[in-house]
């Protein structure tokens, strides 16, 4: 009968424990979503499209997040190519997030219309002319005035793949006439021997730009021999079929997929690609892309701003987390771009051979917001690509 009782009072004591975690565990979540539901709720727009890209924001999202009880912000993705119209469609119809992260060159543009907050005052102790690279900063400048912070920088150099390169016995070329003569003898019915992104938008233009300045351009004047040289080589490249005319279909981000898979032995690309790479297994080398006269690089990455009207002293909050702490250093390594803050671009190359090259060119990389009527010539530079595929 004490047996009896002993089970019965075990099962009885083990159900107490278990109704009291229970209790307890209810209580935990019910006061942290009850702390989650009272703070103020900031949304970020962003187009990052790359798994690394998607990592690392979502990680320096949940790292501010839990580091305060004032606000919660979460992102959400704007594919690239419809960024900026849909930030004009959301300011008319009032549905603005309080942040953006959007691409260095629609910055300016947008900054006169007026949409975004002018935070000058706020941060006129972040020596922002010290510490940050010039030519990105400019981009956030409107009449002396900060409408914004820059975020990452990037530009683009030639991946090549070892493993096709050696058994060919090529090596990586570094000018126009190597490139042409690497690129015929590395092409096959299966592989192209380069490949870029000459798609219409600003990811060609982005792309096509740095070839026009190496061979004598300037951000004053693209046009003349420089254009005429720069679509001459492309189409030779073209009618070579050392390079595909799919060219113009392929995102920066399909371009590495082709690389990865062997369709292609070289690639114009930047550094948000190195995830891909990495994880795909492919044994690839970088070297700065091949000149015709001079190194040219054109400046790419974001800026995060912040929407006039909305909460601007939030916004303000998680920029500050973002500069101010190690968070900007991890989420660029996470994404493999590089800092907007000198220090953090030196310390990533230093620590990341892949990083070296990229670093190495913000010393000369020219910006899009430099040349006068971008949005125009950028236009023109993909149409005239579109062009060459069609006449070869």
């Amino acid at each position: 009968m004490k047996d009896i009782w002993k089970k019965v009072s075990i099962f009885f004591l083990a159900m107490l424990i278990v109704s009291f975690s229970g209790c307890y565990n209810a209580s935990k979540e019910k006061k942290e979503k009850t702390v989650a539901e009272q703070k103020e709720n900031l949304v970020i727009w962003a187009y990052y499209e790359t798994q690394a890209q998607r990592n690392g924001l979502n990680e320096l999202v949940k790292n501010f997040n839990q580091s305060q009880n004032e606000y919660e912000v979460e992102w959400e993705y704007v594919p690239m190519t419809g960024f900026v119209k849909g930030l004009s469609s959301a300011y008319t119809e009032n549905k603005l997030p309080d942040m953006a992260i959007l691409d260095n060159p629609d910055t300016p543009s947008l900054i006169r219309l007026g949409m975004f907050e002018d935070i000058t005052e706020q941060v006129k102790n972040w020596n922002l002319e010290e510490e940050y690279y010039q030519s990105i900063l400019n981009t956030v400048k409107y009449e002396e005035r900060y409408y914004g912070l820059p975020l990452n920088c990037n530009s683009t150099a030639l991946f090549y793949n070892k493993h096709i390169l050696e058994e060919a016995g090529v090596t990586p070329p570094s000018d126009w006439q190597e490139l042409k003569e690497a690129a015929e003898k590395l092409t096959t019915k299966d592989r192209s021997g380069f490949l870029m992104c000459g798609m219409e938008g600003e990811q060609g233009a982005f792309q096509i730009l740095p070839w026009i300045l190496s061979a004598g351009g300037t951000v004053d004047a693209i046009d003349g021999l420089p254009w005429t040289e720069t679509f001459e080589f492309f189409s030779e490249l073209l009618k070579s079929g050392s390079m595909s005319a799919n060219c113009i279909n392929l995102t920066q981000t399909d371009v590495a997929r082709e690389f990865n898979e062997g369709k292609t032995a070289m690639m114009q690309n930047g550094p948000w690609v190195l995830p891909m790479l990495k994880e795909a297994g492919t044994d690839y080398g970088i070297v700065s892309l091949p000149e015709n006269g001079s190194p040219a690089a054109v400046l790419g990455g974001e800026n995060i701003i912040i929407i006039k009207g909305k909460n601007a002293e939030g916004s303000l909050v998680f920029l500050n987390y973002c500069m101010e702490n190690e968070e900007l250093f991890k989420f660029c390594k996470s994404a493999s771009i590089l800092p907007a803050k000198i220090s953090a671009a030196k310390e990533m190359a230093a620590e990341d051979e892949d990083m070296k090259v990229f670093e190495e060119q913000m010393n000369y990389a020219v910006s899009r917001t430099s040349v006068p009527q971008w949005e125009t010539i950028a236009q023109k530079l993909t149409d005239r690509m579109y062009s060459l595929v069609q006449e070869n």
